[in-house]
């Protein structure tokens, strides 16, 4: 991107770049590393013989820059009937784009790639879309545990609040005329319900079978209890090991947190259940159906909160 300040190249005010994409293939994506990996076409359409767009353009957000290789489909620009330069690029490499998981595993991203002329700023060179077809995906690609959605392309300005230390520009700012392509993807629902939230849920059923034993078997009531918190623990453990370190709460922490205190809840009601026993035996009674108030109250506050916080993620 400073290159433009070391060797400026010869632009006519009126310079404008018609820019298109296809997208050839998905790979490599890290999720704690927020990176993945994107073979795709990039092709450039100009008319001013001083410029080389295809030889400028900037990647903003490259993963491993040294993994990338851009490999240009003719050795030098060719001219079409139209008079327009033309140049296409295959580029393989990682890029990065920082993911907001708040919504984790119902969250919604996109894989970014983020183009921009290091020689150029907006005003001497403008992207354009090619009309005829600006961006396309391969329709064999696969992204395993994903779906995806129509790619995009837009083009927008860029402003960078710094003049990159050219006295030339008097302001604190500098515009660049930028391109950004968006692959949105998203988990299947079904399958990230089954495999994340069944578990839980079966640790909540479990759990709920200490509140329906006799009160007089305080050992297999608790027992219950502790094995539920520990099972819940481990698959929150196992959970945050697949994860990068985020300082928020994604909605698995929230239904871990909602279940922690269904299962803490139950065993404060099976305890005391068990102290009343203690007092006198004849509460017997009296205990159990406190136990199915207890079962029928914290299961459907629990129900009730779990539709709030999955259709606040999935809808």
């Amino acid at each position: 991107m400073l290159w433009h300040l070391l060797a400026p190249a010869k632009i006519n005010a009126s310079d404008t770049v018609t820019v298109g994409a296809y997208i050839n293939d998905i790979q490599n994506f890290n999720l704690n590393a927020h990176s993945y990996v994107i073979d795709f076409y990039l092709w450039f359409r100009w008319k001013n013989p001083d410029i080389n767009p295809a030889e400028s353009v900037e990647f903003m957000n490259a993963f491993d820059q040294w993994g990338h290789t851009t490999t240009a489909n003719y050795e030098r620009p060719i001219k079409l009937p139209s008079g327009e330069f033309y140049q296409i690029l295959r580029v393989q490499g990682g890029f990065s784009h920082k993911f907001n998981l708040k919504h984790y595993p119902f969250d919604r991203q996109a894989l970014s790639i983020s183009i921009e002329d290091r020689e150029a700023e907006a005003k001497d060179t403008q992207y354009v879309l090619d009309e005829s077809g600006a961006i396309s995906i391969n329709p064999s690609i696969e992204l395993p545990g994903f779906d995806l959605a129509p790619a995009t392309l837009n083009i927008l300005t860029k402003v960078h609040p710094s003049h990159f230390g050219d006295t030339r520009n008097q302001s604190n700012q500098t515009q660049y005329t930028h391109a950004l392509i968006e692959i949105p993807i998203s988990r299947p629902v079904y399958t990230y319900l089954v495999k994340l939230i069944l578990p839980v849920l079966c640790v909540v059923f479990c759990a709920g079978l200490m509140l329906s034993f006799k009160p007089t078997y305080v050992d297999a009531r608790v027992g219950i209890g502790i094995t539920a918190l520990l099972t819940l623990v481990a698959l929150q453990i196992t959970l945050n090991d697949e994860l990068p370190e985020i300082d928020y709460l994604i909605l698995m922490d929230k239904i871990y947190l909602l279940t922690y205190i269904y299962i803490v809840l139950g065993l404060t009601a099976v305890v005391l259940g068990t102290w009343k026993l203690d007092k006198n035996a004849e509460h017997l009674a009296q205990v159990m159906n406190k136990d199915r108030q207890w079962l029928i109250g914290l299961s459907l506050a629990y129900s009730i909160c779990m539709v709030i916080l999955l259709t606040n993620s999935i809808i």
